[in-house]
């Protein structure tokens, strides 16, 4: 019944359901990839790792040790070489996948609102997550981080990991700095970490990442922006309001303002792009009105994000 429920899009919502059971089955040919210097737990996720264990799918040897398991002795080197070879080969691990939200005042503007859009993509990459049994935790954040969800592992927490997902709501300011070091303290043994947020917030994310260093961690920032926010649609005397600050500007827009307004934009994302540069985290911008599965999931993949 609480399957039904959630994927129902006739169900009576203010917003429709966030997937469908046949757009998730073809989600699970897709994976989230993952470096191999995070640490996970060995033989129960779907992950590479650069350590090596013994195993029967093997790709290197060294000498046996005492308490070794006879099962992954090379008897075929034996016969040749009268001496006792462990196998050995890459393991697959589970690791750590953080989810964070950005749920600040300024992620509900726009049609689809940007907050539509990361929890689409938030609750996709959970399910990937669930699917190929990682531990995944989910949090929506704004000048601080909310009630957390997981850590979960396993498709049997889909359908409590979707309805938290489908139930932020946008509240407050942002503080970037301060939220990401205090979440990085609270989950030492790190992960990989999706950052979903339209990044409008007085401090830098330069600062921010210094907690999320390689190769601990591994960062991809979803940069969610409104066609509008590019391409403005106003021309003349307006009045803006800081969608978080609640402060107003009164200006008059004309072409060079716009051309102004253009240039420091493009100027702010590059300026975001090097700092995930500097700290060894991978940037995707993307538009809160792009079609997920046609669009926005393409494009991750030509990012390397998924494959």
């Amino acid at each position: 019944m609480w399957f039904k429920d959630i994927f129902n899009p006739r169900r009576p919502t203010a917003t429709p359901a966030l997937f469908d059971e046949t757009f998730l089955r073809r989600m699970e040919r897709l994976s989230l990839q993952a470096q191999r210097t995070l640490r996970g737990r060995p033989a129960s996720g779907a992950h590479l790792s650069r350590r090596q264990l013994p195993t029967t799918v093997f790709s290197d040897h060294r000498p046996y040790s005492d308490g070794d398991d006879y099962r992954y002795v090379d008897w075929n080197a034996y016969a040749h070489q009268d001496e006792l070879f462990v196998k050995l080969g890459e393991i697959e691990q589970d690791i750590n996948i953080h989810v964070l939200i950005d749920v600040s005042r300024s992620m509900a503007w726009g049609v689809p609102s940007k907050l539509r859009a990361a929890q689409l993509l938030a609750g996709a990459l959970g399910y990937l997550a669930l699917a190929h049994n990682d531990r995944l935790y989910v949090a929506p954040f704004d000048d601080r981080v909310g009630r957390e969800f997981g850590p979960a592992q396993g498709k049997a927490r889909l359908i409590d990991m979707l309805r938290f997902v489908e139930g932020v709501r946008s509240a407050g300011v942002t503080r970037l700095p301060a939220v990401l070091e205090g979440y990085a303290r609270r989950h030492e043994c790190g992960g990989l970490l999706v950052l979903c947020s339209d990044l409008l917030a007085p401090d830098g994310l330069d600062s921010a990442l210094r907690a999320y260093a390689p190769p601990r961690w591994q960062v991809l920032v979803v940069h969610v922006l409104d066609a509008r926010e590019l391409e403005p649609e106003l021309l003349g005397p307006v009045e803006l309001e800081d969608s978080e600050s609640g402060a107003l500007l009164p200006l008059t827009l004309d072409a060079e303002t716009l051309a102004l307004y253009r240039r420091n934009l493009a100027e702010w994302q590059r300026g975001i792009e090097a700092a995930c540069g500097r700290r060894g985290a991978t940037y995707a911008r993307i538009l809160s009105s792009w079609p997920l599965e046609r669009q926005v999931i393409p494009y991750l993949r030509t990012r390397q994000v998924l494959t």
